[in-house]
Order: C-alpha cells, then structure tokens, then sequence
C-alpha cells in the first residue's frame, strides 16, 4: 500500500512537501519525478509501503522507455490478479523488469490503453502520464477501497491520496465547501464526489479521470450488473463458496507477514477459517477486547472460539480508557469531518497489529454484499406495513417519535422509531432517513444563517439517490445505493485512513467486484428468504462455523461513544462546544449545540453521534481551518 501525488501545472509545485505529507502511507521508500508534459510543468510522487517485490526493482514512479520514458505512473493498492496479466502480456512480447504489479498496469496500459481498468482484480488508485499522447490518466478501483482527491482549475491538475497531498500543492487553503458540511453532518462523512474544501474532488469508485489539452472529462468504468435468471440454490451455494475461496486465496499473496481481523462475527470468521485452510503456517488473528460498562461491545468469546478451532496464533487488544487520547490524532488522519466512532477502534486495532504484520486482512462489506444490517429486513417489511392506512401510520409515527431509547449500544427502540417515523415517507426517503444523522430541519436550526443560506436551495441526498437503480427491488435498490455511497464513503474511508495512519495494508475480499456482482445479479428473496440476513453466506460456509458462530446475532464493531461522551470525554465536550467556541467558530449556532448537549445528558433519545459528530468537526477545524 502507498501514497501517491502529482500535478500537471504552468510552473513546478512543492511536491516533495506534498509526499511528505503521505510519509505514513508508505515508510518504505519514496521517489518523486519532475520533468514536462504537454508543454506543461509535471511531477509524481509515490511513498512505498514494499507488499509485493521487495526489490529496489518496485521502485515509483515507474516508466517504461527510454530517456524520459513513454509512460509513467505512481500506484496504489494490490492488483491480485498480477500474475495473470503478467502471463498474458508476456505471451504478447512484453518484456518485465521486476515482478512488481506496478509493472503488469503499466505494461499493461502499453497493450490495452484505458481498457486496461476492465482486467485488474484489485483495490487501486493510480495516476499515469503519457508523453506520445499528452494526456494524464487517473483510475480509481471499482467499489472505492482506496481514495483519490483532485483539483482541476485554470488548465491545472494537482491529485493525491489524500487531502493532505493535494492541500500541499495549493498556494492557500481553499474555503470550507458549505453543501459537504451539509453532507457531512447528514452522514456523518462527505461523499463522492464533494470535499470538504472548495474546488477539491473525490474521484468517485469505478471511475476514470483523463485529462488532456487543460481540460478534464470523467466518465464511469464499471456499475452494478443487472438482475440475473433464477438458479436453484444448492448451485448457487456452490458457486458462493468456491468463489469465496478464490478470492481469499487470491488476497493472501504477500511477500511480507500477513494476518486478519477477527471478531468472531460471521464475516471474519468465513475469512480466517478459508485462511487458515489455505495456509501452511498459522493464522496470526486480532481481536479487540473491552472491559467493565463497556463489556456489552466484547466479542472476545467468540473470537476465542474461532482462533481455537482454527490454531490461530491469536492477539487480544484491550481496550484502555486513554483510547479517547487517540481521537485528536484520528481526526487529523482524515483531513476533513469524520463522525463515525469505529474509526477510533481502528486506529488502535490498526496500530497494535501492525507490531506483528504489515497486511491484514478485514471483513469490510460483508453485510454490504451479503445483506447483513437490520435495514434490509425492515426495507422488506416496509412493503407490508405501507398497505396500513397512511393516516394510521402518521399517527403511529407520532407515537414512536416519544419512544425512549438506551444510550448505551442498544439499537432496536431506535430502528423500531426509524421504521415507524419512516413510514409515512416514499422509500427512497424512507431509506435516506434511516442511514441520516441530523435531519433538513435540525440542520437548519444547527446551522448560522449564512451557511444555511448557502445551501438551502440543493437537493437532499442527490448522490445517494443517484445509486438507486430502476426495475430492482426495493431491497436491491437499498443494497446498491450502500455499495455506491456508504460502503466507499464511510466504512472502507475509516478503514484506509486508520490503517495507512500505521503503514498497515488492509485486504477486504468481500469487496472483490466479481463477488460482488455476483451477488448484485442475485434476487433479493434469494440473498433474504424469510427476512434471514446473509442467508446464502451462512449455507456456503456452514461447515467451516463454530457452533457459538452460527447462533449469535449481529452485533457490530462499535465504540461505546455514549459511556464516553457522558464520562471520560465529558470535560473536553464541554470546552470544545461551549457556546463561547461555538461563538467564535461562526458555523453552528450555539444555542442548538447546548440544546443537544442537554439531550445527551436527560437520555431520553440517543444523541451520541450526533454530538459525537460536532465534537470531531470542532477538533478537525482546529486542525485544518484555524492552523
């Protein structure tokens, strides 16, 4: 895993600062190019976390030609289909260097041009220039696991991994971008493909960038496949398993030492227990532990079970109460508003696995791809509960809206609200408003009203509505819209920034695209019959589960914010949205703020994340705007 950057500009820009600014990412080794495309200044950059060919034989920027070379290009990621490829272009006269996956892209660009997106199996992000045609190329992998930020303005380009890199290559700091806050506040992370800064963009998942003759044109390599025919389902069972099995194998290819996260829930256990049958050696497994009130998040037990069954050479990471000390250095790691609390654990899970291997490999997507969350079932159940009048139903919504909930991780008085509340909402925004924070009308009170002003002609949810497909189903459409925006936005972000934070590399097979549409083509009473979530992952994998595995119930990698919140961060709440800093951060009001602060504290509704969202804007800006 790495760190890329670069720029296409009138004159040459501070790039050694801007990969400087990525050093984390990869501590390996670091190369930079500086020379002229297209009549224009050019530079690239690459920090090397060293996965795959140690040799100094890997070394980025990669070019292949001579003197200046034809093409070159900075990576990102693993293409676990590199051997393949590298088969494939030697049968065609390709002559290789090292026995980098670098190399298969940049051959491989050579053959295919652009189409050379369409055969690499990975999680990527890489930025190419080519002096024959005068054009830079950047690429982003298909489901998003790994990030790519780029301005484009006045005949320019500056791009990297992260915001960071790109803020490095301007002259100033670029002014907050009002609709992303929006966004963020909703989501609690800013989609694709917003930034929180002005005039700075997200690559969005399963997209090209081409930029040529000053001008930029994007355009969409790969989508969700249509709906499929109807198989008997023992096949499909069959099909499920062999394909999990090839892609775990595919994703233990590493040249350094290399381990899983494991929670004891289904998803990692499915990836442990086909590790383990594809290795020779044991396992080494990591699980997080927590102790006291907390004691209701600890799946402990259940990781104990699998690292058993399967002799894994097993580490238990206890959670500490000083783990809250991590939360400044966190937010920074993301370079614009981050509200979901896992990352905190992640960072942590992230920088004590890290003592023992340099690749991981995660469960992330699983209840994407295999329909896991509770939201599925209830986007199933809505169909049903919508033939009840709708004056009824308002009514009802009403009543549920007094309902109390547990701040304390219990989450189903809270859907139970959402789902009821929800009701009365066409389902599109019926789902919008399950997966939101801070609603059109909270945000209006939270907001000053200048910012409000700002924003209060744009269209709610516009990126998440554009996901839904026509002609699936309610629940497929609720499944694509989580693979196109939440699962890139929120869960693989916390997961690269946490873990390239530690110059951890994290696999996520589970986000493998030909699993993922071959799941995607599957109808939603085939992936849920009878409400019962990742039924067919349960079927394929059956013999490898542990008894206490099959029967447990979702449980969830998540923090206990609201102990925190109301105990140990409680001082620091209070200083840091005290209507004085809220005063003079000129950006909510602080009125709204303390209202919420008195919610937090009656717990009647569980305001956690939501306050929880504001604390780590304020940290953020501390870091970003005011410095």
């Amino acid at each position: 895993m790495c760190g890329i950057c670069g720029y296409l500009a009138k004159e040459r820009l501070p790039l050694a600062a801007s990969l400087l600014s990525l050093r984390h990412r990869g501590p390996d080794d670091r190369g930079l190019w500086e020379g002229e495309l297209a009549g224009q200044a050019a530079g690239l950059g690459h920090a090397r976390l060293a996965v795959i060919d140690l040799s100094p034989l890997g070394h980025q920027p990669m070019a292949t030609g001579a003197g200046e070379g034809d093409v070159r290009v900075v990576f990102n990621g693993e293409i676990y289909n590199f051997l393949e490829l590298r088969r494939e272009l030697e049968g065609l006269g390709h002559t290789f260097r090292s026995h980098s996956d670098t190399e298969a892209l940049l051959l491989g660009y050579l053959q295919w041009g652009d189409g050379v997106v369409d055969r690499l199996r990975g999680m990527f992000a890489f930025a190419l220039y080519d002096r024959a045609r005068e054009r830079a190329l950047l690429a982003r992998d298909r489901l998003g696991v790994k990030p790519l930020y780029y301005q484009a303005a006045g005949g320019e380009l500056r791009f990297a991994s992260e915001l960071k890199g790109v803020l490095a290559l301007l002259p100033k700091r670029p002014a907050l971008e009002a609709r992303a806050l929006r966004d963020y506040l909703t989501y609690l992370y800013v989609p694709a493909p917003r930034s929180i800064f002005e005039g700075i963009s997200q690559l969005r998942p399963g997209h090209l960038l081409v930029f040529e003759k000053g001008e930029v044109s994007e355009r969409r390599y790969w989508r969700l496949p249509p709906l499929g025919p109807t198989r008997p389902r023992a096949q499909v069972v069959r099909e499920l398993r062999s394909l999990l099995e090839e892609t775990v194998q595919q994703h233990l290819l590493s040249d350094v030492p290399l381990g899983a996260f494991l929670s004891g829930g289904l998803d990692s256990t499915t990836l442990v227990a086909l590790m383990a049958r594809a290795s020779a050696r044991p396992v080494k497994t990591f699980c997080m532990t927590f102790e006291a009130e907390a004691g209701l998040y600890d799946e402990r037990q259940y990781a104990r079970a699998v690292a058993d069954r399967y002799g894994t050479d097993h580490t238990e990471i206890p959670v500490q109460p000083d783990l809250i000390d991590l939360l400044p250095k966190s937010v920074q790691s993301f370079d614009e508003p981050f509200g979901n609390p896992t990352a905190l654990l992640v960072n942590l899970l992230s920088q004590k696995t890290r003592e023992h291997v340099t690749v991981a490999l995660a469960g992330d997507g699983g209840d994407e791809i295999f329909l896991g969350y509770p939201r599925y079932q209830g986007a199933e159940l809505s169909a049903l509960y919508r033939r009840v009048p709708q004056p009824l139903r308002r009514f009802v919504g009403r009543l549920a809206g007094a309902i109390p909930e547990s701040t304390r991780g219990r989450h189903e008085l809270r859907r139970a609200r959402e789902f009821l509340e929800g009701s009365v909402l066409a389902p599109r925004e019926m789902y919008a408003s399950w997966i939101s924070y801070f609603t059109e009308a909270e945000q209006q009170r939270l907001l000053v009203p200048e910012l409000w002003a700002a924003t209060a002609g744009a269209a709610p949810h516009e990126s998440l509505f554009r996901a839904f497909p026509e002609g699936r189903s309610f629940v497929d459409q609720c499944q694509a819209a989580d693979l196109e925006t939440f699962l890139p936005g929120n869960l693989l972000t916390y997961s690269d920034r946490m873990s390239m934070a530690h110059a951890l590399e994290v696999r996520v097979p589970f986000c493998d695209h030909r699993l993922v549409e071959f799941m995607s083509a599957l109808p939603a009473e085939q992936k849920m019959p009878r409400l019962q979530t990742k039924s067919l992952l349960r079927e394929a994998v059956a013999d490898l589960l542990p008894p206490s595995v099959q029967k447990r119930k979702k449980l969830g990698f998540n923090p206990p914010v609201g102990i925190w919140l109301r105990g140990a961060l409680r001082p620091m709440l209070r200083e840091i949205l005290s209507a004085e800093a809220c005063r003079t951060r000129g950006v909510f009001e602080p009125a709204a703020v303390q209202g919420l602060l008195a919610e937090l504290d009656a717990g009647k509704r569980d305001r956690s994340l939501h306050v929880w969202a504001l604390l780590n804007f304020e940290i953020w800006a501390r870091a970003y705007l005011d410095a």
